[in-house]
């Protein structure tokens, strides 16, 4: 049975989400911010953010909020972190079912709060619905184009399977998960530790030093799930170490060749005031050490990342740094 859906957020993932949801059946509207972007989807494409891939007809854009959501048993929101709060906060009350689901495909921390996604919307919406939490590995352009592709839908059980099985198709695979705090944790700090590849991979440190900020970066994962209360083994799943491996090794992912950009340009500044789209690792990497320290644990990858962000230290020197830290057991007891 096909529900009317809408996806708020007509960038890279949005706009490849609302394709994949088109095949799974649904009626899908997608919000757009840009008009000239609708009218693009609109056409059958979306060059400005998604290049090269024919669109679903049956995808509807618009601009208007209240359009998008009207009538939707599913609200995907695929929109920058730190716009989540303004772009709920404008979808009329009165738009939206009282058993409608709202859904999460961001991945990130907002700055100024410290929140995550999902609790970002929670607070937008007075707690008036649920909020899942879908993240895994997935390059947008890969799920456009209906390639394999695995997620994991997080929260309140019985909304995580409903949600599991509105996305579910021959080509995405989705499984269920009651740690939306785990699920989403990993996605916001695997995003820094891509960078942090990139950043690796920039200076030319090769595969031993990738494989080697990999499986730290996901024992930082780990121990900073555990001191939030989520569950360890979450670091170890899809939303984890899967999107983790993925997000490390390609140029596909933006936070990767955005490291791999500040490594040869030197100053992350430069290069964060030219680039058009949104690499959330850049925003998420500051709040995630906060959130490391408040629970009074270790990020060691995640601090140098801050650093050179902040341009205090070079990816050398940060490097040099991770590698005369004290010896120690790789698994304290």
């Amino acid at each position: 049975m096909s529900d009317k859906v809408a996806v708020i957020g007509a960038g890279a993932w949005g706009t490849a989400f609302a394709a994949h949801l088109v095949r799974c059946g649904h009626d899908v509207s997608i919000w757009c911010r840009e008009p000239e972007t609708a009218a693009d989807i609109r056409s059958g494409k979306n060059e400005t953010f998604l290049p090269k891939i024919a669109l679903p007809e049956k995808i509807e854009p618009t601009t208007d909020l209240r359009i998008a959501t009207d009538g939707a048993r599913f609200v995907f929101f695929a929109v920058p972190v730190q716009h989540i709060a303004s772009v709920v906060e404008g979808i009329p009350e009165n738009s939206i079912r009282e058993d409608a689901i709202f859904v999460s495909l961001s991945k990130g921390i907002e700055r100024s709060s410290g929140r995550l996604p999902s609790a970002i919307i929670e607070k937008a919406i007075a707690g008036k619905r649920t909020v899942i939490a879908l993240s895994g590995p997935s390059f947008a352009a890969e799920v456009a184009r209906g390639k394999p592709t695995i997620l994991v839908a997080a929260g309140e059980i019985s909304a995580a399977e409903a949600v599991q099985h509105a996305v579910a198709s021959e080509n995405l695979r989705a499984y269920y998960s009651d740690d939306r705090l785990g699920v989403e944790l990993s996605a916001a700090l695997k995003n820094v530790l891509a960078l942090a590849a990139g950043l690796s991979d920039g200076i030319g440190l090769g595969e031993n030093a990738r494989a080697a900020l990999i499986v730290r970066g996901l024992a930082e994962m780990h121990r900073l799930l555990k001191a939030l209360g989520a569950s360890g083994t979450t670091a170890f799943g899809i939303a984890g170490l899967g999107d983790l491996v993925l997000t490390c090794t390609s140029d596909a992912s933006r936070n990767y060749t955005l490291g791999k950009m500040i490594a040869k340009a030197r100053r992350a500044s430069d290069v964060l005031s030219k680039v058009n789209w949104v690499a959330e690792g850049a925003y998420t990497a500051g709040a995630a050490l906060e959130l490391a320290s408040n629970a009074g644990v270790e990020l060691p990858i995640t601090e140098q990342v801050v650093a050179v962000l902040e341009e205090r230290i070079s990816p050398q020197s940060a490097t040099r740094r991770l590698m005369t830290r004290p010896l120690k057991a790789e698994f304290p007891k």
